[in-house]
């Protein structure tokens, strides 16, 4: 045969095949090295919480060295993004001789890899401020009626983002607007029959003598579970919470109150009245808002209770919605033919709670 440089890469190839068949290594290995999984990159060191903050609390002594002396408050939790938690603190501020706070001021705090950084002071309505949480990225906080006050009443709930650069304020509701958006969506999940999102305008477990529901499977299984309803024996018997004519009410209040504007009654609260003709019968609704409740002053509630909101409606021919006095009220009653099922809420840590017909006040 004619030696050409092609025969003799011909050759070469051969031979290099037959080594391979004789070693069946030789062309596993690269194979096997590429099927390799690559090193996992090692994770994260899981910071404990209590180092962070005392962390934290070393940055900010640089700028408030006694803010411990008149009280403080302080949130761990992600801020930026980076997987690493950060630090919120909320501290009095008062005169020198001062024995409690006038102000209550908060600063934040990120976590670096060369040391804890303080970011530059934020300044929110009247310097009073009360932590909220840490959620998804995002400082929820709360100003006070009062800042000295024992049981302050929240009047705006305010939101900070991370920026890039700073914690920003993104957001901001009064505590009128609260309850308006939260009876927005209460009334969006009674009307799509939302089962969970019901459930969450309560605090679980329900005590069994605050909810009608003796002589019901769900009473029944409450009363073998120490008296206690359990989120998870809710869901199972959501309908011995709500029967069908309680949800219905409460569907049908819930939508025709939302779009109503309550304004100072001679109580001391906020009272708003609709009603609609439905054929020959009037249909009424009335929202109310109490924003200094009873029941927050109750012996035993440990609750701070921001305000109570009670819901009614009825049907009847010729019947008045407005009824401002107790006369008119039961004027108005005895004027119906159907009254509905009242439905109280209560606003607590800027959420409805529901309470139902037999529950505490």
């Amino acid at each position: 045969m004619r030696y050409t440089r092609l025969s003799a890469a011909l050759l070469i190839g051969l031979a290099l095949a037959a080594c391979k068949a004789a070693d069946p290594s030789a062309a596993e290995a690269p194979a096997a090295q590429a099927a390799a999984p690559a090193a996992a990159a090692p994770a994260k060191p899981v910071a404990d919480p209590k180092q962070t903050a005392e962390a934290a609390f070393a940055a900010l002594r640089k700028r408030v060295p006694d803010f411990e002396r008149l009280g403080y408050e302080h949130l761990v939790g992600d801020l930026d993004g980076d997987g690493i938690d950060d630090v919120v603190v909320a501290y009095g501020e008062g005169t020198p001789d001062a024995q409690m706070a006038t102000l209550k001021k908060w600063a934040a705090i990120l976590s670096r890899a060369d040391g804890p950084l303080l970011l530059p002071a934020a300044d929110t309505a009247d310097d009073c401020v009360y932590l909220d949480r840490i959620e998804q990225g995002k400082l929820y906080l709360q100003v006070p009626d009062i800042c000295t006050a024992a049981r302050p009443k929240t009047r705006e709930y305010l939101t900070y983002a991370w920026n890039g650069k700073t914690l920003a304020k993104v957001a901001g509701e009064s505590a009128d607007a609260r309850v308006r958006q939260r009876l927005g969506a209460l009334a969006d999940a009674f009307a799509r029959k939302d089962k969970q999102a019901i459930l969450r305008a309560f605090k679980f477990p329900i005590p069994l003598g605050t909810v009608p529901v003796q002589g019901t499977p769900l009473g029944d299984e409450a009363e073998r579970n120490n008296d206690r309803i359990d989120r998870a024996m809710a869901e199972r018997h959501f309908d011995s919470l709500f029967p069908a004519q309680r949800l219905a009410d409460y569907a049908l209040l819930l939508g025709q109150v939302r779009a109503l504007e309550p304004k100072p009654d001679q109580e001391g609260g906020e009272t708003a009245y609709g009603q609609r003709q439905q054929g020959a019968e009037t249909e009424w609704f009335e929202l109310r808002i109490d924003w200094d409740p009873d029941e927050d002053r109750d012996e035993g509630n440990e609750e701070l209770i921001q305000a109570r909101i009670e819901v009614s409606g009825g049907i009847g021919k010729d019947v008045k919605a407005e009824a401002k006095t107790l006369g008119e009220v039961l004027k108005r009653e005895e004027d119906s033919r159907r009254v509905y099922e009242e439905m109280r809420l209560f606003l607590i840590d800027g959420e409805l709670r529901i309470q139902l017909p037999n529950g505490a006040g």
